[in-house]
C-alpha cells in the first residue's frame, strides 16, 4: 500500500513513467466500437492512461480499459438496467444486486463518455505492440466486462502483465480463449469449481475467508500489495492459485 502523500505519490509515478519510457503518443483512445454480444446494443471500448499515469493507489499505475454503452450515459445505463450491454450477468449490477453492489462510481464516467466523439481511434495491434515493449501493465475492465470486446483485440492488448476479470465465463457466447487473460469472477465455491473445470482461474468474493486448498487471499489483504506489483489476477498468463477477496 502506498503511504506517501498525494503530491509526492503523483510526482513519483510521473517520474517513473518518464524514466521507464512509458509514454504513448496519446493518453486515451477508442480501441473498439461495435455491438454487445449480450443484446446487440452499441458499445465502445476505451483505453486510458497510456501517456498520463494513473493515480489509482489500489491498482497502481496501469493502463485502463473501460467498456461503455455508446448511446447511453453511464449513470443512466446503470439506473435503467441498460448496463447489461457492458456488464452482462454480473450479480453486482445495481438493478440485480441483493447485497454488495458494484463499487465503481459511474458519475465521473460521464466526462469520459462525453469525450468519445473526439477521442482518437487507435489500432489495437499498435497499442499492443507498445504495451508489450514498454512493459506497462493493463487493467482490463476498469468498468464493464472485457469479454464484451472481441478476442482478437484482447489478444493484442494482453501480451504482457495485467489484470482482467469476467462474470461471463459460463455464457455460451464467450470466446473459449477468454481464460487466457481473465479470471472468472465467482461468488460461491460451486461456481469456482465449475469455472476451474472450464479452464479458468478464479477470483472469488467471500466474507468468511474460508479458503479451498487451491486458493489464496488477495495479496492486498495479506501484504498490502497493489495490483500492478502483484500481477496474479491475469488468468492463465500466470501459473498461480485462485484468488479470494473480501467484498469491496
Amino acid at each position: 500500500m502506498i503511504t506517501t502523500k498525494v503530491n509526492v505519490h503523483r510526482a513519483n509515478i510521473r517520474k517513473a513513467r518518464t524514466e521507464n519510457n512509458q509514454k504513448f503518443a496519446v493518453t486515451s483512445g477508442v480501441i473498439y466500437e461495435g455491438l454487445s454480444p449480450v443484446d446487440n446494443k452499441p458499445i465502445v471500448g476505451i483505453i486510458t492512461n497510456l501517456n498520463r499515469a494513473s493515480e489509482n493507489r489500489k491498482t497502481g499505475d496501469m493502463a485502463q480499459v473501460y467498456i461503455l454503452r455508446a448511446d447511453v450515459r453511464p449513470v443512466e445505463a446503470v439506473a435503467t438496467g441498460e448496463d447489461v450491454s457492458t456488464c452482462g450477468n454480473c450479480p453486482l449490477r445495481p438493478t440485480l444486486a441483493t447485497g454488495a453492489k458494484c463499487y465503481v462510481n459511474t458519475g465521473w464516467l460521464g466526462k469520459l463518455w462525453d469525450s468519445i466523439p473526439s477521442l482518437p481511434r487507435l489500432n489495437p495491434v499498435a497499442v499492443g505492440d507498445w504495451l508489450e515493449s514498454s512493459k506497462l501493465e493493463l487493467r482490463e475492465g476498469a468498468y464493464g466486462d472485457p469479454a464484451m470486446i472481441p478476442n482478437w483485440i484482447r489478444r493484442e492488448l494482453n501480451r504482457g502483465r495485467g489484470t482482467s476479470y469476467t462474470h461471463q465465463w459460463n455464457e455460451p457466447w464467450i470466446d473459449p480463449n477468454a481464460s487466457d487473460y481473465s479470471m472468472a469472477s465467482v461468488q460461491t465455491v460451486d461456481e469456482k469449481n465449475a469455472a476451474n473445470a472450464m479452464g479458468y482461474r478464479t477470483y472469488r468474493v467471500t466474507s468468511d475467508e474460508i479458503l479451498q486448498d487451491d486458493e489464496i487471499l488477495c495479496p492486498e489483504i495479506t501484504s498490502n500489495a497493489n495490483c500492478k506489483d502483484c500481477g496474479l489476477c491475469a488468468g492463465n498468463r500466470v501459473n498461480a492459485k485462485n484468488i479470494v477477496i473480501r467484498p469491496i
